[in-house]
């Protein structure tokens, strides 16, 4: 008896559960690959699960499911990760866009609005999600986007060009804002925060993301200490800061905002779980 699209999609999912992904995220995977190799929509993945599978989906649904089976995250394997609404290229290079990091767009666009030829700074750039988004939410702002990684600004530069914005975004390979002269209205950032201590709790897929862009020393403070150094001499007073932190990490985010009293506390933004995520400060004048 031939095979029909739905029984190869069952068997692919039937596998990744075997190979350690729960059943809901394995369903998600399998129509996501037939969806992009075939080009359908959701709705004919589904119409055509009775039909016989067509010629185009193989070999590369098999190879991609054998990667995921080895718990390649799926936007490596796809090569890209949807982020505000907009299609970015990921890899291995970078860490892929998570939806809570939605938030600091969402907190800066109100901002931007009220200057709208801001000069904005990303730092920790990754694929470029956050300064891509803002520079194409709020088109008149400049944005200089930052990281250590070269080959993160090779891959952030690109959807830079993918999404036109490549003119009004300038790359800078450094740590936080090191190097960089000028001073900023707004500064984003999303830095490593991940304990140490936490890497061997982490799920098989998130340990194939670069750890540069994962871990923040022994407390996972070390980096969003840095940003929030970094804000002194580059951030303009009234400037905004937004960035966002770890589960758990509110109350130290809290208490090493003290200790910078550049730096005046807003509020902190809550992810959809209901979690603490987000802090916003306002340089003081």
């Amino acid at each position: 008896m031939t095979a029909s699209l739905g029984d190869v999609l069952g068997a692919a999912r039937a596998r990744l559960v075997a190979a350690g992904i729960s059943d809901d995220e394995a369903g998600l995977d399998v129509d996501l690959y037939a969806r992009r190799i075939l080009g359908w929509d959701r709705a004919r993945v589904l119409t055509s699960r009775a039909d016989l599978p067509p010629a185009a989906l193989e070999p590369t649904f098999s190879a991609w499911v054998t990667r995921r089976a080895q718990r390649e995250p799926s936007a490596y394997i796809i090569g890209e990760r949807e982020f505000y609404g907009r299609d970015f290229h990921v890899s291995p290079a970078v860490l892929v866009p998570r939806p809570e990091t939605e938030h600091i767009v969402e907190a800066a666009l109100p901002l931007l609005a009220a200057q709208p030829a801001a000069r904005v700074a990303d730092i920790g750039t990754g694929c470029g999600n956050i300064a891509v988004t803002l520079a194409c939410e709020a088109p008149a702002c400049t944005v200089v986007a930052t990281d250590v990684s070269d080959v993160a600004l090779v891959v952030a530069a690109q959807n830079a060009v993918r999404h036109g914005v490549a003119r009004r975004v300038t790359f800078v390979q450094t740590s936080y804002l090191d190097g960089v002269d000028e001073v900023f209205d707004l500064i984003a950032a999303n830095p490593p925060y991940v304990r140490e201590v936490d890497r061997p709790g982490l799920s098989p897929s998130v340990q194939r993301e670069p750890a540069v862009a994962l871990f923040g020393g022994a407390d996972g403070m070390r980096d969003l200490e840095g940003v929030l150094v970094a804000t002194r001499a580059r951030l303009e007073p009234g400037g905004w800061l937004l960035m966002e932190f770890g589960f758990g990490q509110e109350e130290a985010v809290r208490a090493a905002l003290d200790r910078h009293p550049w730096l005046r506390f807003d509020r902190v933004i809550e992810d959809l779980q209901g979690l603490p995520r987000t802090v916003i400060a306002q340089r003081q004048p």
